[in-house]
């Protein structure tokens, strides 16, 4: 890259108002690209530097419930939740990335949670469009969408490009069920031995009891 240009980039000003130095050929991502005065004009829909989420990778989908994640390769990655009435965000971790919640569409009945790191559960009500939540690091959290008639479109931005994430209750059925003898009793051992069958890939399902009292069965 040019002296010129590295110190335009360096300067983090727009694009716009370097065009004098910023030349094309030092920006080898743009797949098409036309310049005017103004500096360089790409096409949102021809280039990779713009990541579209309703056409990223589709990670689950069910009964009006979806997410998408698109990764930008060794920075960070982004989700997109749409969280159907009686929606539920199963409780899981994401070991490697914090995250940033940003709603998009959202009534008073969506709830989210997660447990702070001394063990406090932290339950967040209210939530409305444009609001934000910081999710550290590591940490247990989950959602709910109680309303009966309106679904949720959550935006989820992680420091991080590794999004792998875990759930407790998959976590928890994989435990010999002789430890688990011992440090929940035989009862509880038994059923939670049946977390084994749960499907580790699935991170929403639908609240039953939501459904039967908004109707929705």
């Amino acid at each position: 890259m040019a002296t010129s240009s590295m110190i335009c980039l360096l300067s983090l000003l727009p694009f716009a108002l370097c065009p004098s130095v910023l030349d094309p050929g030092d920006i080898p991502v743009l797949d098409s690209y036309h310049t005017d005065d103004s500096g360089i004009s790409v096409d949102a829909a021809d280039t990779k530097l713009v990541y579209d989420l309703h056409n990223a990778e589709v990670r689950f989908e069910w009964e009006g419930s979806s997410s998408f994640y698109q990764v930008v390769p060794g920075l960070m990655a982004i989700a997109l939740y749409n969280i159907a009435p009686c929606g539920v965000v199963l409780p899981f971790t994401v070991p490697y990335a914090g995250s940033m919640l940003y709603a998009t569409e959202c009534n008073a009945q969506m709830e989210f949670g997660y447990v702070a790191a001394n063990g406090s559960t932290i339950i967040i009500t209210g939530f409305k469009p444009g609001n934000t939540l910081q999710i550290p690091k590591g940490a247990l959290h989950w959602g709910m969408n109680k309303s009966c008639t309106r679904a949720v479109s959550i935006i989820k931005f992680f420091n991080g490009p590794d999004i792998s994430f875990v759930r407790p209750d998959i976590q928890i059925g994989s435990i010999p069920e002789s430890i688990l003898n011992v440090s929940m009793g035989e009862e509880l051992a038994r059923k939670i031995s049946e977390l084994k069958k749960l499907n580790p890939e699935d991170p929403i399902a639908r609240c039953p009891k939501c459904m039967r009292m908004c109707g929705l069965v």
